[in-house]
């Protein structure tokens, strides 16, 4: 039960986020993310860097306070048959789900230290949020025998908080050609939980019934390092380079608890050597424990950048490194995603940004996970507005000569589309608990209900920033 467990605890990185496009780790934590849609490695210069690459803090002109990441996201998920019955013919449910969700992802404050080159930056993040409510009911067709009603249920959260701390400094004499370097580490809190259910009735329950629940929870306390450099080879041209190790979680508080009972038709003998015998058990279990997982996959991003007057246009690549955990059963292969972001002037003080990016879902090869587990790679477009009372770009961010305060408001709109498979619940037609298909026995690869699946998502991003 409890490798059952943590398996879907990281079966939950995988599933569609509410706070992004769906897979990935990324958060909404700079006005430049909100404004270009994340493609910032080579030309972020603001609280992002904390997270993006360490070394765009070495940019900051003054001591500034960024509240960015307040994230309204709306999904709507389909994928008929994600509880099904096999019959003749086979009863679907419907599958269809709506969501909407408003969430903080991002809070960071950046100064100038005694020396005027290095800069310091602290924040906290909200990433990896993962959420998801599943109700599904099935019945089976008028002609079939036993009449059959099920009903399927899951409700999951994944949190990672990371408490960011990072440093950053520039080398060089010529000032348009500075090499910047900086670091971060973070300390990490990750929680989760997920409750699941599922009953099925036969002849309302005179022919059989089973019924299975399980609540689980789990907190775990780890760190990230992070590391990365920006360049401008020549004046309209930046290059940027970060690399993220794997969030490791070093402890973990767990708690679960299951119930689990059948019930034969009458005139079925009660054999402890039949699987199919009158039962009903739980347990219940907690605790702590002190771990190693590489939980969060590590990264490498790669940002190329140009800009001039009119704006500035940028295309990174980010590489999500391979995770292996014997422990956990997994074995994620790595992937790569990409990010196109631009940036218009409009005036002074208005910029206009538009993105497109891919956000690929990671693949478990060591083992299959759990029931509603999602894999769906994921293609989209960012619409981003900026007001500033002071410029803003990335040539200029170190050359502000307003010593008044300055205020900025961000606007972002996402939309994705996604396609892919998320995992589902197979119902036998004749009573036999041990005919149920859940995909939750990584020993039984083929014991899974691919369910072909749609989604669409819609995220609105706010962004505020004061520098004084």
């Amino acid at each position: 039960m409890r490798r059952v467990w943590v398996v879907a605890l990281i079966g939950a990185l995988s599933s569609p986020s509410v706070a992004n496009a769906g897979n990935s780790d990324e958060v909404n934590a700079g006005l430049d993310v909100t404004l270009t849609g994340g493609a910032v490695v080579a030309t972020t210069y603001t609280g992002a860097a904390l997270w993006y690459n360490p070394a765009g803090l070495a940019r900051i002109d003054k001591p500034s306070l960024e509240l960015t990441g307040i994230t309204i996201n709306m999904q709507i998920v389909k994928n008929p048959g994600l509880l099904t019955i096999d019959t003749m013919p086979q009863s679907q449910s419907e599958g269809a789900g709506f969501n909407v969700s408003i969430i903080p992802q991002a809070i960071t404050f950046s100064l100038k230290l005694k020396n005027e080159d290095l800069k310091l930056g602290i924040g906290l993040f909200n990433s990896s949020i993962r959420q998801e409510f599943i109700t599904e009911k099935a019945i089976s067709p008028p002609s079939a025998s036993p009449e059959i009603e099920s009903y399927a249920g899951r409700n999951s959260r994944l949190n990672f908080f990371h408490i960011s701390s990072g440093l950053a400094t520039q080398f060089g004499k010529n000032r348009k050609q500075k090499v910047l370097f900086g670091g971060a580490f973070d300390l990490v809190i990750a929680s989760a939980r997920v409750d699941d259910s599922y009953t099925v009735f036969y002849d309302k329950g005179a022919a059989g019934q089973v019924s299975s629940s399980q609540v689980q929870t789990q907190t775990g306390f780890g760190f990230q390092l992070k590391a990365g450099l920006q360049w401008v080879p020549i004046k309209p041209l930046r290059i940027g380079f970060s690399v993220a190790a794997p969030t490791y979680v070093f402890a973990a508080l767990e708690r679960f608890a299951t119930a689990y009972s059948q019930a034969p038709p009458a005139g079925t003998p009660d054999d402890p050597s039949d699987p199919n015998r009158q039962l009903a058990r739980g347990s219940e279990d907690r605790g702590g424990r002190g771990v190693w997982w590489g939980v969060e996959p590590g990264n490498l991003r790669f940002g190329l950048a140009y800009g001039g007057d009119w704006g500035w246009v940028e295309a990174d690549l980010i590489y999500y490194f391979r995770l292996r955990e014997q422990e956990l059963g997994l074995d994620l292969r790595g992937f790569l995603n990409g990010r196109i972001g631009s940036a218009f002037r409009v005036t002074k003080h208005i910029k206009l940004g538009l993105g497109l990016f891919t956000d690929f879902s990671q693949v478990d090869e060591l083992a299959r996970l759990p029931l509603a587990t999602r894999k769906i790679d994921y293609f989209g477009v960012h619409l981003g507005f900026l007001y500033s009372t002071d410029e803003v770009h990335p040539d200029r961010q170190t050359e502000s000569d307003n010593e008044g305060l300055g205020i900025s408001i961000a606007i972002g709109i996402r939309y994705a589309h996604g396609r892919g498979d998320t995992l589902g619940l197979l119902v036998p037609g004749q009573y036999d608990p041990s005919l149920i298909q859940t995909c939750t026995n990584p020993s039984q690869p083929d014991n899974c209900v691919p369910v072909a699946t749609k989604a669409n998502e819609i995220g609105i991003n706010l962004g505020a920033k004061v520098a004084f």
